[in-house]
């Protein structure tokens, strides 16, 4: 029962605040019956609630997981440095630590450029720098594994030329179908796997990916030896 419930949680993926009940269902690949048992718990405990098209993540998930040692303390380092981020390259920036589950990207912290009235938060290129940002860091994540080829749920991982790419260069870019690119860089343990990662994002056409990415290396790099100063926040594999 909790694995089959975690599976309905991890259906909801970044830029997608609502989903409807058919489509739980189908990620989670598991018969509407059984879907319908196991989202009325998670509805019950506050893990999931009703929206107007469908079910989304819920606030007592929120809190629960504000409560990770490791999030918070890799917050408290890296907001600063996202910060400086987004003010010397004026595009979004992002805090992300990695999946314990695998090799993807969990958001931790945002710090969003001004859109234009076209572009609110929530809303076309805001969104498309989010997506863009989260599948860089998820690349990332691949890249800096603790092994070539890793068992993620089953599967195996392995890794591409452009996640050779991001760990021979130290940074991914991966360009949003709505004109964002996103840019992320690993935040490393001593033994050299990604803990986490900044990104930043912003259009094509006003974010020079060369220079992001070396903004980012130095601040990856700071946050690194800040984490590896304390031995409770990240331990070595």
């Amino acid at each position: 029962m909790l694995a089959r419930g975690l599976c309905v949680l991890r259906s909801f993926r970044p830029g997608e605040p609502e989903l409807p009940f058919s489509e739980i269902a189908r990620r989670a690949e598991m018969p509407k019956a059984t879907a319908h048992r196991i989202i009325a718990e998670l509805v019950k405990e506050g893990m999931l609630e009703r929206g107007e098209r469908g079910l989304r993540l819920g606030m007592g998930l929120f809190m629960l997981g504000a409560r990770v040692p490791r999030q918070l303390m890799l917050r408290n380092i890296a907001v600063p440095y996202a910060k400086q981020l987004h003010r010397i390259t004026r595009g979004s920036a992002f805090v992300f630590i990695a999946d314990p589950t695998g090799p993807d990207a969990v958001l931790v912290d945002t710090v969003r450029r001004t859109h234009g009235p076209d572009h609110g938060p929530g809303h076309g290129l805001a969104m498309e720098e989010m997506r863009a940002s989260d599948r860089a860091a998820t690349r990332i994540f691949h890249a800096f594994g603790a092994e070539d080829d890793t068992v993620v749920r089953g599967r195996a991982v392995h890794r591409d030329a452009e996640t050779a790419r991001a760990r021979h260069q130290g940074f991914a870019a991966v360009r949003g179908a709505s004109g964002a690119v996103g840019v992320a860089a690993p935040v490393l343990t001593a033994a050299g796997a990604a803990a986490g990662a900044l990104a930043v994002a912003g259009p094509r056409a006003r974010l020079e990916v060369a220079m992001a990415a070396a903004h980012l290396k130095t601040a990856c790099a700071a946050v690194s030896r800040a984490m590896q100063r304390d031995p409770e926040l990240v331990t070595a594999s």
